[in-house]
């Protein structure tokens, strides 16, 4: 039996009252708190799915608005994306006794008028199963929508032949060491890229930085369309997409000479195991993936193996040498005084 004064809830309706009354462009009309906590019970009550007698629910949190709410986006992304809600949301699942095939994603969509997920025209929370497009990431999941059961799972499939992982060392993302298993992906601030005049989707970034309410933070200089990594010829590629604050490639350390990756590049650089990036003022390394570690990866990704602790990355700093803590904190401080 689901509780409505579960200590979990009570916080997550506080964390969204609070951070309703501090943003500057989100008002009642756009959230409800309270409406969003019974959606929550709601959708967790009706994804309770059976797994070899394991009680499994979907992972992606898909918000949705009306498109002509568009330029709401991003604020709501930075609400439902806080350390507070998610924390308070990952307990509450917890503690009904649910696991999960993947880490919590949250998604932020707009939809026509029409569509029943913002009949009342204020943000609506539903809990989606990763689609096809994520097969490459995440574990996919077909469920019998009667039965309550999961027939089937399958690990993820990589796409390319050679993996490479990025690491932040300096900014706040939605996932670090990201494993890159697909021919592209999209680097930017915040997940969802919408056209604030239509309401239609641009993209969805891959690796993304967080965009903060400090307008100091590190990760808030980094454009929300702000670089693609490609696989092309057996080789990495990055390429800026005219960025406000530049891309760039150290190679040799923190220490090394920058070298700027302007959008003049239109056919990408070249991308060379442990490049340090620049995206802004975030610090980003590129390693690629030895084949003995792709092999590990794709035995260790057995579906019935379940987080049943989900783990939200906070973006906190890596664990780096004395050595290369001091090469990067100057190589910030040499990019701040430029």
């Amino acid at each position: 039996m689901l509780d409505f004064n579960d200590k979990y809830l009570a916080e997550i309706e506080k964390y969204l009252l609070q951070s309703r009354e501090n943003s500057w462009t989100v008002t009642e009309e756009d959230l409800d708190p309270k409406e969003i906590v019974y959606q929550i019970i709601d959708q967790v009550k009706q994804n309770r799915y059976d797994y070899n007698g394991v009680a499994c629910t979907p992972n992606i949190i898909t918000i949705s608005i009306p498109e002509t709410k568009a330029e709401k986006v991003e604020d709501l992304e930075m609400i439902f994306n806080g350390e507070d809600f998610l924390r308070n949301f990952e307990a509450f699942l917890a503690n009904q006794g649910l696991s999960l095939f993947n880490p919590i994603r949250v998604e932020v969509q707009t939809v026509s008028k029409g569509n029943s997920r913002v009949m009342y025209r204020r943000a609506a929370f539903a809990l989606d199963w990763p689609g096809q497009e994520m097969a490459s990431e995440d574990v996919l999941v077909v469920v019998n929508m009667v039965q309550k059961k999961i027939t089937s799972v399958s690990s993820p499939a990589p796409q390319i032949p050679q993996l490479a992982r990025l690491t932040a060392h300096n900014a706040v993302v939605y996932q670090n060491q990201y494993l890159i298993t697909k021919p592209i992906i999209y680097i930017g601030r915040m997940r969802s890229v919408v056209n604030e005049q239509t309401g239609k989707l641009i993209r969805r970034n891959d690796f993304v930085f967080a965009h903060l309410e400090s307008p100091e933070a590190l990760s808030n200089s980094v454009s929300r369309q702000h670089a693609t990594i490609f696989y092309r010829n057996n080789a990495f590629y990055v390429l800026d997409h005219g960025s406000a604050n530049g891309t760039a490639i150290q190679r040799g350390g923190f220490n090394a000479e920058e070298f700027l990756v302007t959008s003049n590049y239109t056919q990408g650089v070249k991308l060379e195991h442990r490049d340090i990036l620049r995206f802004g003022s975030a610090w980003v390394s590129f390693e690629l993936v030895s084949n003995n570690e792709m092999q590990q990866q794709s035995q260790s990704a057995k579906p019935a193996e379940f987080l049943t602790e989900p783990v939200h990355n906070t973006g906190k700093v890596n664990n780096l040498t004395p050595e290369e803590r001091f090469a990067l904190e100057n190589s910030i401080k040499r990019l701040q005084n430029k």
